[in-house]
This record gives structure tokens, C-alpha cells and sequence, in this order.
């Protein structure tokens, strides 16, 4: 059905310089699906509502309100590009192609940074919950470490030999997303409401003097969540006509994540508790409420779609970080590339970079239970690479470069894109100052070792121009590798 479209976008990809390696077999839904579970409101939500409450009281929801907006305006400024740019990767493949190699290495490797730590942050959020859930010391940290290492495991397993239960996993993630939340908020203002709804206005014990501080502090909780709808981009290669469907797959999954996570929290701050008893349990304080609200039956059934939620919002995410580690070998960027570059034609899948993607999730898992870092680190690098992204996009265009896709914004782009940049540099600044002390260190010492790296063994091989293959030359190439 959809067999001339795969050769014109065969065609399409030979013309932007690559072999057609990658199975496409990603349609519209599945586009959307892949970033909307990413986000994963129930997981996003469910971890970090807590935090909102601490920083800014019940009228933290507002700060979704302003993340939202935001971040549908920053989706659409970032589909454009993706549009002219249907490449494996993502942020890294555009920034390159706008920007030249080096910097283009250099947001990459940010921006696999930033999609490692989602994978490892979603998947240390779903071990912590699974051991409290069958019954396990939450408190001790070997426990959680050890189950969260079983998680990616699965997932790693999944990504190798199972990629068709994966594309099947993700688009059934959406009905347990929009079913889990439907749920939730219904039961909620069914059995837990205990406040009317003035109380969105109410700031907590913040003291006034403090309390824009808080806000912006705040912001964080929705920040965290509604980030990462870039995912669609990195399997680029994979779908089909990505030109159309990877910018609208990215937009919608903003604004329905948006709509729903407005729901969910609306229902959490309509059935809070005592404010004080939660505030002393910031990490569980949506298991709070929600035990509070329904009892331990209802409750347990509630978290059991919320972890299936979230194992399929961490197994999509591993499946991301993977393309843009592929994406990265391909192009020599990466040490051991050619083993991290190679896709199995059994499998379908580039098999060396999803172990080794699975091994790294796990490792810093394992630096996150020391040191809280996780999910601030991971939210930083992707919004820094969506800043270098658009500043790349935006200074391309005032030097003359013409780049279009089938999405265009028309004569609203660069002021769209503007205000994009303006908004993800203010997220940057704002992450850190969060109270996770040690994130910008962290990124700092990652930093300080790439640049050691970029100058003694990538800066020369930067510097050498790779030839542009012809068509030819890449359909042999193909027919070699086994392209799809």
C-alpha cells in the first residue's frame, strides 16, 4: 500500500547523502504514538508532582499551563526543520547539516547525553515504584538499582529481538496513557475531592517575598514531563513520508499531553490532603493522594497502569537513544563506530548499539542513586540541544541557506523559532538553578571530557572532508548492506 511513498522517500534520503539501512515501517499514529509516550504524562506526573507542590503549592498546575504553550510553540518551530531534514537522530542530524560537523558533534553528543538520562531516568523512576509496588525497601537503593537493571534488561532484549512487539508496545501505550489518566481523574473527583476548585490559586507556605522564585522553580515539574516529543524525528529514517508525518507526529503529541496533563493535575490538586504531610514525602506524593483518595485496591490497580506506562515510555525511549547512537556511528562520530554502526539483517535493528545503550542506561542509574542528577541532566541536554538547534536554523537563514520540507511555517518561522530560543535558554538558566546542586557540575566534568576528546583524536577527523557518494555509488552501497 504504502510501497511507492517508501521508494520516494528512499529516493528522498539518497539525495540528503545516506543508504537506506533502516526498516520503514512507521506510519502517522506510530510517529505520534513514539513521542507521546515518551512524554508519558502518567510517568512524568506521577514522579515529579511532588516537587511542584514544594516549590509553588497547589497553583503549581498553572506552570503547566505556561510549559504547554511554550512547548507547542517550540514543537512547532522544531517540525519545520525536522520537515526539510527526515534523518535518523534527530537535533544531531540538523544541526549538522546547518551548522557543519563540528558543531554538529558536539550537539549530538549532547543530545545522546540527554536522551541517555531519559531512558535511565524513566526506568530508575519505574524500579522505584515496582519495588514499593511488590512489596520491597523503596529506601534502599541496591534494591531499586538491581531491579531497574532487570528493567532495562527487557528492554535491551525487546529492542534486539523483539523490534516488532516494540512498534506494537508503543502505539498500544497511547490506550493505556489516555485510558489510565481517563481513569484516574474520574476516580478521583468521584471518591478523593475534598477541595473546590479555587484551589489552584492557593501558593502553599511559600512566603510571598520567595515565591516567583518557586514559580520559576515550578516550571521544572512540567518542564520534566512535557520534553523528549523530538522522538519522532530520530526514527525519521523508519517512517514513512517523514517530511509530513514526523512534525505532526511531534505537535499532536504535545498538545494531547498537554490537554491530559491538565486533567490529571487539576484532579491531584482536587484531592489533596494534608499539604504538610505531603510536603515531607515530595518523591510519592502522587501515591499519596492517590492511596488517600481510593484506598489500597483502586489505588494498586491505578499504579499498575501507571508503571505499564511507564516500562513502555522507557522502552520506547531506549529505542530513540539507540538511533541517535547509530546515527552518530554511521557518520564516524563515535568511538567503535563501525560495530555501533552495524545493522543486523535478521534483526533489523543496529543490535551493538542497543547493548550498548542498555549497558549505559544501567551504569548511570547506578551514579543517579548517589547522585540525584538524573532527570535534571537528562532535561538540560535535550533543551540545550533544541537551543543550538535553532540557533543553528536561525543563523542558516540570515546567511542565505534555503532549507524547506513539506511543513513549513511560512513568514511565522523565524519569529516562532525566536521566541522557541529565547524560551529554551530561559529552561536551561532555570534547570540550573533547580535545587539538584550537583547538574551542572555533572554536565560540566561530561563537558571538560568530550572537549578532551574533540582534541585529541575527533578534530582531526573532523577536519577531513568526506566525498559525497553519488546515487549510484549509494545504491550499491545499499544493495551491500542489505537496505530496505
Amino acid at each position: 500500500m504504502f510501497e511507492w511513498q517508501k521508494e520516494k522517500d528512499r529516493q528522498n534520503l539518497h539525495q540528503l547523502g545516506y543508504v537506506q539501512e533502516l526498516h520503514r515501517t512507521i506510519d502517522g499514529f506510530s510517529s505520534f504514538a513514539i513521542s507521546f509516550s515518551i512524554i508519558s504524562i502518567l510517568s512524568g506526573l506521577v514522579t515529579h508532582f511532588g516537587f511542584g507542590l514544594k516549590m509553588a503549592g497547589p497553583a503549581a498546575v498553572w506552570t503547566w499551563v505556561v510549559v504547554g504553550f511554550f512547548n507547542t510553540l517550540l514543537a512547532f518551530s522544531l517540525g519545520e526543520i525536522a520537515s526539510a531534514f527526515p534523518l535518523a537522530g534527530g537535533v544531531y542530524k540538523w544541526v549538522r547539516k546547518l551548522a557543519g560537523v563540528r558543531v554538529g558533534w558536539f550537539t549530538g553528543w549532547i543530545s545522546f547525553i540527554g536522551w541517555l538520562g531519559v531512558t535511565a531516568g524513566i526506568d530508575f523512576g519505574l524500579g522505584f515504584f515496582l519495588t514499593s509496588y511488590v512489596g520491597l525497601d523503596s529506601s534502599n537503593l541496591r534494591t531499586v538499582v538491581w531491579i531497574t537493571a532487570i528493567i532495562v534488561t527487557l528492554h535491551t532484549l525487546l529492542n534486539v529481538f523483539g523490534i516488532s512487539i516494540v512498534a506494537w508496545f508503543n502505539d498500544f501505550s497511547v490506550t493505556v496513557h489516555i485510558i489510565g489518566v481517563i481513569a484516574l481523574v474520574a476516580l478521583l473527583l468521584a471518591f478523593g475531592q475534598r477541595h473546590s476548585i479555587s484551589i489552584v490559586f492557593n501558593t502553599g507556605n511559600i512566603q510571598p517575598g520567595h515565591y516567583w522564585y518557586g514559580f520559576t522553580q515550578a516550571l521544572l515539574m512540567s518542564a520534566w514531563t512535557l520534553t523528549a516529543f523530538d522522538a519522532s524525528s530520530s526514527v525519521s529514517e523508519e517512517s514513512i513520508n517523514p517530511s509530513k508525518t514526523v512534525p505532526w507526529g511531534m505537535i499532536s503529541a504535545v498538545t494531547v499531553s498537554w490537554f491530559f496533563g491538565a486533567l490529571l493535575l487539576l484532579s491531584l490538586d482536587l484531592a489533596l490532603p494534608n499539604l504538610g504531610l505531603l510536603l515531607k514525602t515530595e518523591t510519592t506524593a502522587t501515591l499519596e493522594i492517590v492511596k488517600s483518595a481510593l484506598g489500597p485496591i483502586l489505588s494498586n490497580f491505578v499504579m499498575a497502569i501507571v508503571q505499564v506506562a511507564m516500562f513502555a515510555a522507557g522502552l520506547s525511549s531506549l529505542t530513540v537513544t539507540v538511533r541517535v547512537l547509530f546515527t552518530m556511528a554511521r557518520d564516524d562520530g563515535f568511538p567503535f563506530a563501525k560495530g555501533l554502526k552495524y545493522v543486523s539483517p535478521k534483526y533489523e535493528t543496529p543490535v551493538y548499539s542497543v547493548f550498548f545503550v542498555g549497558g549505559m542506561a544501567v551504569m548511570l542509574c547506578v551514579i543517579g542513586a548517589v547522585l540525584p542528577v538524573i532527570t535534571s541532566l537528562s532535561t538540560f541536554s535535550i533543551y540545550l540541544s533544541y537551543a543550538i538547534a535553532l540557533s543553528a536554523a536561525l543563523l542558516a537563514k540570515r546567511n542565505g541557506k534555503v532549507f524547506r520540507g513539506d511543513f513549513s511555517l511560512g513568514r511565522y518561522s523565524t519569529p516562532l523559532q525566536v521566541i522557541s530560543l529565547i524560551w529554551t535558554v530561559f529552561i536551561c538558566l532555570d534547570m540550573l538553578l533547580s535545587p539538584t546542586q550537583h547538574t551542572w557540575k555533572f554536565f560540566l566534568g561530561i563537558i571538560v571530557i568530550l572537549l578532551g576528546y574533540y582534541f585529541a583524536v575527533m578534530r582531526k577527523n573532523l577536519a577531513y572532508k568526506y566525498r559525497r557518494l553519488s546515487e549510484t555509488e549509494i545504491e550499491e552501497l545499499e544493495v551491500l548492506r542489505g537496505g530496505r
